[in-house]
């Protein structure tokens, strides 16, 4: 999975983005949306790395790293996520703080859809913490549609939201 927009590259993350994803993964806004994945240490860091790596081996598809294309910058990521509860990917996304505000997560997610339209998937869903309304404004202006809540251990009452792309 490897996708070029018009002013961003989104490409596998490598153990070199070990820092930026310490960083991304201990934002106040990751740690109150996401929540805390135990990522304290750039070895922690390797670790998510090496984790993103068997899930883009074993699924196809996976995260990937958000890269400005003119000055090479981490902007966050953006990817496909197997959520096991569905039939389709979760579109999942964070953006670090010199990312967010001038349509980065938006034209990233544009491709994601793109690439997975292009595979074939009739379907992606995405979820949000039911405050997160600036991502669900990006959902929303993607075309997702909300759905209700997905409730699981792991992510208690999301709000989720569904895209048909066929």
């Amino acid at each position: 999975m490897h996708i070029q927009t018009q002013r961003l590259t989104l490409r596998p993350l490598s153990l070199d983005d070990r820092q930026w994803i310490l960083t991304l993964n201990r934002d106040p806004l990751w740690l109150k949306y996401i929540g805390c994945k135990n990522i304290f240490t750039l070895d922690d860091a390797c670790d998510y790395i090496v984790q993103t790596h068997a899930q883009q081996q074993e699924w196809g598809y996976g995260l990937q790293a958000i890269e400005c294309n003119k000055t090479h910058q981490p902007l966050g990521v953006c990817g496909l996520f197997n959520r096991f509860a569905f039939r389709y990917p979760d579109l999942g996304f964070a953006l670090l703080p010199e990312g967010r505000g001038a349509g980065i997560c938006k034209e990233a997610c544009e491709g994601v859809i793109k690439w997975a339209t292009e595979q074939g998937y009739e379907f992606l869903t995405a979820m949000t913490h039911p405050e997160n309304s600036a991502s669900q404004h990006v959902l929303e202006r993607l075309g997702f549609k909300p759905r209700g809540y997905y409730y699981d251990k792991a992510f208690p009452g999301q709000t989720l939201f569904w895209l048909n792309l066929t």
